[in-house]
């Protein structure tokens, strides 16, 4: 049995990531519209214009934060969308608007407009799409204004626009439905909203079986996809030494605190992070380069490290990881065990140079023979 609750909270948490970076995008596009406008609009106009284009950036800003202060459950009843959608339309309104300053305007600033209009609406896809319907309020706030603009506009580029706005919209529209779908793929896979014995009691993260089935999905997705995929390979340092110094509660505590900073350190919706077994972990991140992977493992690594959970049997006093990641494109002649028997390699290897360490799988070292 699927759960609506938290189904919906995952896709809220996916449609406000990163809200403040959002609205520095935000502002970024006002302050380009801005240089366009200023040398060609009334001050009085140009100052409207600007203040409706910020208004709706801020009110996009503040629905977000507020979605995420209720409780999941809550805002089913009280259907919580609505406020959403009303924000992310004032937000795309707030550029769309600009068609209506087209008398004013030259050829070149108009062409200019519609450029970055359709950047706009390209721009917000990823983030909105996770509630369509939410996206669609954007973009036809964005985009909506433009079609009558263009339609009574007696000069150029008038009529002639407004099949290409209109094959957009129909694109993007369509774009954010297969977007939501994936996504909700993703999250009944991942997260296991289908069957709560997934997850593992202590850590309350996926446990080992749902981690192999979820591996063999994505390596499929990412066979289909041709889109690298990025798994690693985490190790407590001195774990054993840890228990039998503090004794085994301790020890389990020490495992939650682990579990708890590596899921905040993977922000996306997508990613999933398993615990292996024991103390070992294990991190799938979906659509991910190496160079993006390996910088979630550095963020995962710092964040253990600033737990500081006493150790004094470790070398550096206090509780460490060693992580050993891979990326890969799924091909036809491997499957998904081995990308975790390379994971491992990697993984032996930040051990033996140390611990406290991310390594990143080097085929190099294999054909010299030091796997």
């Amino acid at each position: 049995m699927i759960d609506p609750v938290q189904l919906f909270a995952q896709l809220l948490r996916q449609l406000y990531r990163r809200a403040t970076a959002a609205f520095a995008i935000h502002c970024a596009h006002v302050t380009l519209l801005a240089i366009y406008l200023w040398q060609e609009l009334p001050l009085s106009i140009f100052l409207a214009w600007l203040g409706i284009a910020m208004t709706g950036g801020v009110w996009q800003l503040f629905a977000g934060r507020r979605a995420l202060r209720y409780i999941a459950e809550d805002a089913l009843k009280r259907g919580a969308l609505t406020p959403d959608i009303f924000a992310a339309g004032a937000a795309g309104l707030g550029f769309g608007l600009t068609a209506v300053l087209f008398p004013y305007l030259s050829l070149t600033t108009k062409l200019v407009v519609i450029l970055m209009l359709g950047v706009i609406a390209v721009s917000a896809l990823p983030r909105l799409s996770a509630l369509p319907s939410v996206y669609t309020a954007f973009l036809l706030g964005t985009l909506g204004p433009l079609v009558p603009v263009l339609f009574v506009l007696d000069n150029e580029p008038g009529w002639s626009a407004i099949p290409v706005i209109l094959l957009m919209g129909v694109s993007l529209s369509y774009s954010a439905r297969q977007l939501h779908t994936d996504l909700l793929e993703s999250l009944l896979s991942r997260f296991g909203l289908e069957n709560a014995a997934g997850e593992d009691k202590l850590t309350h993260l996926a446990n080992r079986r749902r981690f192999d089935m979820i591996l063999e999905q994505e390596w499929a997705r990412a066979r289909r996809s041709k889109q690298p995929i990025s798994l690693i390979m985490v190790d407590v340092d001195f774990f054993k030494k840890f228990n039998d110094r503090y004794g085994h509660q301790e020890g389990d505590h020490c495992l939650a605190q682990v579990a708890m900073a590596l899921s905040q350190s993977a922000r996306r919706s997508i990613d999933l992070v398993a615990r292996y077994g024991g103390e070992e972990f294990v991190v799938l991140l979906n659509q991910t380069t190496r160079d993006d992977a390996y910088a979630v493992c550095e963020r995962m690594r710092s964040s253990v490290e600033k737990l500081g959970i006493p150790h004094q049997d470790s070398t550096l006093g206090h509780v460490t990881i060693s992580m050993g990641g891979v990326t890969l494109y799924a091909k036809e002649n491997l499957k998904a065990v081995d990308m975790v028997k390379t994971a491992d390699k990697a993984l032996y290897r930040a051990k033996a140079a140390g611990r406290n360490k991310v390594v990143w799988y080097d085929p190099s070292l294999d054909e010299d023979g030091n796997a």
